[in-house]
C-alpha cells in the first residue's frame, strides 16, 4: 500500500512493524445532506418501511424469515468466492444424496454458520441486548467455527496486520491495508459507541457504520460476512427492520468490484456521498426486491391452502415447505406435529398436486422438492 495515495483521505497512516496501515477517521464525518442525497435516502426509507408491512400480514412468521435468511446466506458465502447455493443450505441437514452444485461442504457449512448467525443476532437483540465488541466476537466465533479461516481464532480480534487486494500475495503490494492490530479494539469499541447514538439519519448511520467496520477491519478473517450482517442487525436496532428480511449481499455481489472501490475511495478521498449514495441503494432495490418475494410466496402460500380448505393436516405441512422447500417425512412429523400417517397422506396429496416433487431415489429415506417456493427463493 502506497501511504501517498492515502494523503487528501479523511484518515491516517499508523505504522506496524514499518508496515503502513490505515487508521479510519472518528465517525461522524461530516456529510452534506444534499437534496439528491435525501432523495435517494427518501426512496431507500419507503421501500424499507414497504418491507416491513409484510411482517404484519403473515400467520407465520417463518414463511418469510426461513427462505430470506437462507437467500442472504447463500449471496453472502458468494461473494466470498464459493458455489453455494440455496438448495445446498436447506439442504445440508438432510441425510440424503440428492443433486448438488459444485460447492463442497465447508462451503455450505459457510453458509450455514451465516444463518445461526443472523438468528442469534436478531434474538439477542431482541433479549434487550445492545451491539458491543462482546457481541460482535460471539458471532464471529458463529460464522467462522469449523469453516475456512476457523484455525484464524474465531471470536477474537486480531493481533496481527492483514491485507487486501495484493496481485502477489505480500503485502508490499497489497491494494489496502486496515487499522494496525494495536488499535482494532479500542476503534470497534468507539464505532459502536457511534452506532449506540448516530448523528445523521438512519440508513446513512448504517453506511458509515458500514465503511468503518471494513476499514478496521477487526478480525483475521471473515469481515466481510460480518459486516453486512452487522447492516442488518443495526436496521433492527433502529426499529427500521423487524426481521431479517433483507439480504443486501446479493446487491453487493453484482456489484462487487464498485463495492470495494467505493470503500477505497472514501479512505483515499473522503469520496463519502458516493458511497452513501451506493448503500441507500442497496437498500431501497433489495428491499423492493424482497418485498415482491414475501409477496410472491403469500400468494403461493395461499393458493395452495385453497386445495386444501378442509384438511388441517395437509395445510400443516403446507406451512412446513414454505420453511423447509426440501422435507422428509420424519422431519415434517417432528415440525408438525401430526401423526406418520397424516403426514405421508399429506404429502401424497401435495404429490398428486405438483406442489411437491420427490428428488431421491430411495424408497425408504424419501426426499421432496417444492419447486415453485424453491423458484421464488431463488434457488439456482
Amino acid at each position: 500500500m502506497d501511504p501517498a495515495e492515502f494523503e487528501n483521505g479523511p484518515g491516517s497512516i499508523d505504522h506496524y512493524d514499518g508496515i503502513p496501515c490505515f487508521r479510519p477517521p472518528s465517525l461522524p464525518p461530516d456529510v452534506e445532506l444534499t437534496n439528491d442525497l435525501l432523495a435517494v435516502y427518501g426512496d431507500a426509507q419507503y421501500a424499507l418501511g414497504r418491507l416491513a408491512t409484510l411482517h404484519g400480514n403473515v400467520d407465520n412468521e417463518n414463511l418469510l424469515i426461513a427462505p430470506f435468511v437462507v437467500r442472504e446466506a447463500a449471496m453472502s458465502s458468494q461473494i466470498e468466492g464459493t458455489n453455494v447455493t440455496v438448495s445446498d443450505i436447506i439442504l445440508h441437514d438432510i441425510d440424503s444424496s440428492p443433486e448438488r452444485s459444485a460447492a463442497d461442504s465447508k462451503d455450505v457449512r459457510e453458509a450455514y454458520n451465516y444463518v445461526d448467525a443472523v438468528r442469534q443476532g436478531f434474538s439477542r437483540l431482541s433479549d434487550g441486548e445492545s451491539l458491543s465488541v462482546d457481541l460482535v466476537c460471539d458471532l464471529h466465533e458463529t460464522l467462522m467455527d469449523d469453516v475456512r479461516g476457523g484455525e484464524d481464532r474465531p471470536g477474537e480480534l486480531r493481533d496481527v496486520p492483514v491485507y487486501i487486494g495484493s496481485p502477489d500475495g505480500s503485502i508490499e503490494h497489497a491494494r489496502f491495508v486496515p487499522a494496525n492490530p494495536d488499535t482494532v479494539e479500542i476503534l470497534l469499541e468507539q464505532l459502536l459507541a457511534y452506532v449506540d447514538r448516530g448523528s445523521y439519519p438512519p440508513l446513512v448511520d448504517v453506511a458509515l457504520a458500514h465503511y468503518q467496520f471494513e476499514t478496521i477491519h477487526p478480525f483475521r478473517d471473515g469481515n466481510g460476512r460480518l459486516g453486512r450482517l452487522l447492516m442488518m442487525l443495526q436496521l433492527y436496532d433502529a426499529g427500521l427492520l423487524p426481521e431479517p428480511y433483507l439480504y443486501l449481499s446479493a446487491y453487493f455481489n453484482r456489484r462487487r468490484q464498485q463495492y470495494l472501490d467505493y470503500l477505497l475511495e472514501v479512505s483515499r478521498e473522503g469520496a463519502w456521498t458516493q458511497w452513501i449514495e451506493f448503500v441507500l441503494n442497496a437498500i431501497a432495490e433489495q428491499a423492493i426486491d424482497a418485498y415482491d418475494c414475501g409477496v410472491e410466496l403469500q400468494s403461493l402460500q395461499e393458493s395452495y391452502f385453497e386445495r386444501f380448505p378442509k384438511r388441517p393436516a395437509v395445510r400443516d405441512v403446507v406451512e412446513y415447505v414454505f420453511e423447509e422447500p426440501y422435507l422428509t417425512a420424519p422431519r415434517a412429523i417432528e415440525a408438525t406435529g401430526r401423526s406418520r400417517q397424516a403426514v405421508y397422506d399429506a404429502i401424497e396429496a401435495l404429490e398428486a398436486e405438483g406442489i411437491v416433487e420427490q428428488i431421491s431415489g430411495g424408497e425408504r429415506y424419501r426426499v421432496y422438492e417444492a419447486p415453485d417456493v424453491l423458484a421464488v427463493v431463488g434457488s439456482a
